[in-house]
């Protein structure tokens, strides 16, 4: 998966925030101190390693950007999650969720209009996991909180992106 493409953004997502889920990634997989060309795992509706590409450019500027990691792994996960949902179903991004809604982006397909809205992606990520906050158990967690957002009656696709291994979750619920 090239990690690049986020920075084309989507019909619900500029490519100006996609550029700025690509510095993340950027600045995440740097810290990681993963190479340009590394192996994701992923498990959930589909078991598979992704090769995902990237180039390091980081520098400077991109380092005093995302100092508090945080806000840095939060938009890591959704450029990373934006991609595999665009990969592992047939939807593309649509919109972005309001807060509390649950969730964090509506999914439509690609060929209906802008605004028709089909499913529901909630994204998480983890910088290194740890025996109290594991991929499974924040997995749990997002499953309960896309309850709220039931009643809508659009499934709902949980991503969850580990970064030191690195390694995903992205299942339908």
């Amino acid at each position: 998966m090239d990690l690049t493409k986020i920075k084309k953004g989507f019909p619900g997502l500029t490519a100006n925030v996609g550029k700025c889920f690509y510095d993340a990634i950027v600045a995440t997989m740097h810290r990681a101190k993963h190479p340009e060309f590394v192996s994701l795992n992923l498990t959930g509706d589909n078991k598979k390693v992704i090769p995902l590409r990237w180039k390091d450019s980081f520098n400077d500027q991109i380092d005093r950007t995302f100092k508090e990691d945080s806000s840095m792994i939060d938009a890591a996960a959704s450029g990373v999650s934006c991609l595999l949902a665009t990969e592992e179903t047939d939807y593309t991004i649509v919109e972005r969720g309001y807060a509390g809604s649950g969730f964090d982006y509506y999914l439509g397909y690609e060929d209906e209009p802008l605004f028709s809205k089909s499913a529901r992606l909630e994204i998480s990520g983890i910088k290194k996991e740890n025996d109290k906050n594991t991929p499974e158990g924040r997995l749990k967690m997002k499953l309960k909180q896309t309850d709220q957002s039931d009643s809508s009656g659009l499934p709902a696709y949980i991503s969850i992106i580990e970064f030191s291994k690195p390694r995903a979750i992205f299942q339908k619920k």
